[in-house]
């Protein structure tokens, strides 16, 4: 059974935190000390195959994620709730949406890669694969060319602790192959999705089609950040969210 790494806080505001591709639920620890935690309860999910659920199976597809989001709501009892999710977690966390939109308060998305898919040609697909043996080369040359060293050095050690080959296959897999573009206009509850100014990646251009399939969507930029703005610049992306998902 999928676990949670972590709850924190004692707000009436909940909130469900799903991670990225290259890491567990690590990537949010410079953000968590920052968190208002008297306002909001936050709980950080570890996909399946990831951190403290490493032992089991990666989730299928992005719907496998999502389902795995929902059952970890509900081993909290929480009927309703917001969602924050970053890039690959960032289209799990509207998929958790499409897939129970009456219980969704709100959901903030950093860097998200995109409900209708990433189709990649067959040598770009194998060169993300290819990634895992220099995620370092990877994260600084195609994701946050301007991450400080030692952010860069601490991302890669907890991919290594985190996560396994296979399981960076699989979920490269999930994120790629979304198709429900089509489904967000269920989602009528605020959906914000947040750029980082420098990353290549992830841009307004490349999240234009899912700005405009959101009924409540809006899109906003983390200033002086790459596709980790919740590591690069962690006070202001945090007091962003937090406004975000009380909107």
């Amino acid at each position: 059974m999928t676990v949670l790494a972590a709850v924190e806080g004692a707000g009436a505001e909940r909130v469900l935190v799903l991670h990225g591709w290259a890491l567990d639920s690590g990537v949010w620890l410079a953000a968590r000390a920052l968190t208002d935690m008297a306002r909001f309860t936050y709980a950080y999910l570890d996909f399946p195959g990831y951190g403290v659920n490493k032992d089991e199976p990666s989730a299928q597809g992005i719907d496998g994620m999502a389902w795995a989001a929902l059952a970890a709501a509900e081993s909290l009892g929480w009927d309703r709730f917001s969602v924050l999710g970053h890039s690959m977690g960032g289209a799990a966390a509207m998929r958790v949406a499409t897939l129970a939109p009456k219980r969704i308060a709100s959901v903030a998305a950093l860097t998200p890669v995109s409900p209708g898919g990433t189709p990649l040609d067959a040598a770009t697909y194998a060169v993300f694969k290819a990634a895992w043996a220099d995620p370092a080369g990877a994260i600084k040359g195609a994701l946050s060319p301007d991450i400080d060293p030692v952010s860069l050095a601490n991302l890669v050690k907890r991919n290594r602790a985190s996560m396994t080959q296979s399981v960076w296959n699989d979920y490269l897999a999930n994120w790629t192959s979304p198709s429900f573009m089509a489904e967000l206009a269920v989602c009528t509850m605020p959906v914000t999705l947040f750029v980082g100014s420098s990353d290549p990646f992830v841009t307004e251009t490349y999240l234009a089609e899912t700005v405009k399939a959101l009924p409540n969507g809006k899109l906003a930029t983390i200033a002086g950040a790459g596709h980790y703005p919740q590591i690069e610049q962690t006070a202001a992306t945090v007091a962003a969210w937090e406004a975000a998902l009380s909107a």
